[in-house]
């Protein structure tokens, strides 16, 4: 889960594009690369008025999703979901894992290629699956209450070229993905303009993102936020459940209050507090 979060690494390396001499026309190929998802975007548009508000203006809820298609071993499913808070202050994160098995209720949804998806209770995997990154989020918003502001899906092909070019490391679907990127992205392996450039153009190939968040300004500005936070500002936790992908109340109940509410999720037991759980 921790490994999914980390994308936010890639475009830490774009402080150093103009440094590095790549100018101009490196930006546009750069901001050219990032696919721009019109199609959820009309949809979550359409269904507007069901969508949960926003309690708290200037806190971001960001749905990141990494996924696989059939030619990488995968079957659409995401391989893994994270949903990133970030607190209206910007002193404050959270990162929620979204099980792949986590029962939502799906609404009524258009498949990406065509046709039509039944209202459905079934795993998220399912629903992104089936009904594509819309009838995802919305089945998400109707089992949490939280408005989700931003999504970006990540395709595991392109982040295992980038875990190979930044230290020859292979990558597990459910590992860490991008632990080292941090550090490579100021220097080390990624120093060098040519090896910079070539790792900004496959991490930005990999990415697609609603129009929101689909350029590079946008990825900046949020990764900089991310930097930006306290060694103890970030907490991560993972959505609780019972068998059967059951969310456990009122566990969840109280983390989706606290996201909802742009409330920290403190480590001790109170009344209405978010409480830790197990992170995959």
């Amino acid at each position: 889960m921790r490994a999914v979060l980390r994308w936010a690494a890639i475009v830490a390396g774009l402080a150093l594009v103009v440094t590095a001499g790549l100018g101009w026309a490196a930006y546009r190929k750069f901001s050219g690369n990032i696919h721009t998802d019109h199609a959820a975007e009309r949809v979550l548009e359409r269904y507007a008025g069901e969508r949960p508000p926003v309690l708290v203006p200037g806190a971001r809820n960001i749905l990141v999703m990494g996924t696989a298609s059939a030619a990488q071993g995968g079957n659409g499913e995401p391989e893994a979901a994270v949903l990133l808070h970030l607190s209206a202050d910007r002193q404050r994160a959270a990162a929620v894992g979204v099980p792949r098995e986590l029962m939502v209720a799906a609404p009524s949804c258009s498949k990406p290629g065509g046709g039509a998806v039944p209202a459905a209770y079934e795993p998220f995997a399912v629903a992104f699956r089936d009904g594509g990154t819309a009838c995802s989020i919305r089945a998400f918003e109707r089992l949490s209450g939280i408005r989700i502001d931003h999504h970006l899906v990540v395709d595991v092909a392109g982040f295992q070229k980038i875990a190979r070019a930044v230290g020859g490391r292979t990558l597990d679907r459910r590992g860490d993905l991008l632990s080292a990127l941090p550090l490579d992205a100021h220097g080390g392996s990624l120093a060098h303009p040519a090896q910079l450039y070539g790792f900004l153009d496959t991490a930005t190939s990999s990415l697609t993102a609603d129009p929101g968040l689909s350029s590079l300004p946008a990825l900046y500005e949020l990764a900089g936020s991310l930097r930006k936070l306290p060694a103890d500002g970030i907490a991560f936790r993972t959505v609780p459940m019972v068998k059967r992908g059951v969310v456990r109340e009122p566990d969840a109940g109280r983390l989706f209050l606290a996201v909802r509410t742009d409330r920290p999720l403190c480590p001790h037991r109170a009344p209405g507090c978010a409480q830790p759980t197990p992170v995959s």
